[in-house]
């Protein structure tokens, strides 16, 4: 088996499928370079050269970070793009066709050979709100598009398989379900671990609530500030509001409550911090709110259970498939529901201790090495 794996996601600051890209294609070069591998050969392209190491892909990268950073990616600019790289795929894969070809961010490239596409939610179909204008434009002319041309489709999870198949009427038996894994940096830590890391932000071991989350509209950050904001001020007092995260889309309303309460001391605001920052953040939370509109996985929710925090998240979407009985769930549209849900979990001490240790034990299921298995068998079902 011959595979070209896209790694134009894997750009700085990583978010969820950037991770997701980097993590599942240094798995598949791993299982490349294994003695009696199924794959005779990995290559890494990005957007118009081929990589030789995924491990460089971030810096690599560096130019597509700095143009979504100082050129604002309207349709135009996006669609330009994506041509661009069309193009220059086309040109170096030339006699590459019994490659399979595999973009694990939605969209494909045109490919003379087989293809397959990762779809990791249907934001952009059931949340339309939540996006701007220029991605919505993109993906309604690119989806389409790659829909016809992939053989195969991955997600993560059950829910957004089912999705697929009821909104595009693709066949359910060429989607292949391939749940993320958790990073082992993702670990309980004791207090001395973490002690640098909090100390940074002024912060206390189990002493604040973290929400790690893009400031963009799905995320709910709005209502789960306001929930926390009329909770008890006891409870504000023993238990700031820690949120992790960089700049997203729409996010106007929300920052503007973010200064408010952030003068107030209830909220500290982090911005993005590094994979170490992140794992001691999570290993040193009383714990993680992540009641999200709506996610086809849900990355926060592993990562903190692998870490002995216990999760507060939604009843929506993939978020109570991939919690799996062992987070509190809440109505992410309610506001008063996610209040309660986050006063319960301060105060019952014998919930949080019994949700710590099943959740490490539900994280231990979430493998990478899983993930890359899984999608070597999508790939394999190709020539089936």
């Amino acid at each position: 088996m011959k595979i070209i794996y896209n790694v134009d996601a894997i750009t700085e600051p990583l978010t969820g499928i950037g991770r997701y890209a980097l993590h599942l294609g240094q798995q598949l070069s791993h299982m490349a370079h294994a003695e009696h591998s199924k794959i005779e050969d990995i290559c890494f392209f990005s957007s118009n050269r081929w990589i030789s190491d995924i491990s460089t892909a971030a810096t690599g990268n560096q130019w597509i970070a700095k143009l979504r950073q100082y050129v604002p990616f309207k349709h135009a600019a996006l669609k330009h793009y994506h041509t661009m790289r069309s193009r220059n795929l086309a040109q170096l894969s030339q006699g590459m066709k019994g490659h399979i070809f595999h973009s694990p961010n939605f969209i494909l490239m045109p490919f003379d050979g087989p293809s397959v596409a990762t779809f990791h939610d249907l934001s952009f179909v059931h949340y339309r709100a939540t996006q701007p204008d220029y991605r919505l434009q993109f993906l309604d002319q690119e989806i389409p598009k790659t829909l016809a041309q992939a053989q195969h489709i991955i997600t993560p999870s059950e829910h957004v398989r089912q999705e697929i198949t009821s909104h595009y009427g693709y066949p359910e038996e060429q989607i292949s379900v391939t749940p993320l894994g958790v990073s082992e940096a993702f670990q309980p830590r004791t207090k001395a671990e973490c002690h640098n890391t909090l100390a940074v932000f002024g912060l206390s071991f189990r002493r604040f609530i973290l929400s790690v989350a893009t400031s963009e509209p799905r995320k709910n950050l709005l209502r789960l500030i306001n929930a926390y904001h009329n909770l008890p001020s006891t409870l504000k007092q023993k238990y700031p509001l820690v949120l992790v995260g960089g700049d997203g889309w729409k996010n106007k309303e929300i920052k503007k409550l973010i200064d408010r309460l952030t003068l107030k001391g209830e909220v500290v605001c982090t911005g993005y911090v590094n994979q170490e920052q992140l794992t001691r953040l999570y290993a040193s939370a009383k714990l993680t709110a992540f009641p999200s509109l709506y996610e086809g996985f849900g990355l926060p929710i592993i990562e903190s259970m692998a870490s002995g925090t216990p999760v507060l998240t939604s009843k929506h979407s993939a978020m109570e498939e991939v919690a799996a009985g062992h987070a509190l769930l809440v109505n992410p549209e309610d506001s008063d529901d996610i209040k309660q849900g986050l006063a319960r979990a301060l105060n019952d001490e014998q919930w949080c201790i019994d949700a710590s240790t099943t959740g490490v034990n539900q994280a231990q299921k979430h493998q990478w090495h899983d993930c890359a298995l899984k999608t070597l068998k999508a790939y394999q079902s190709i020539n089936n």
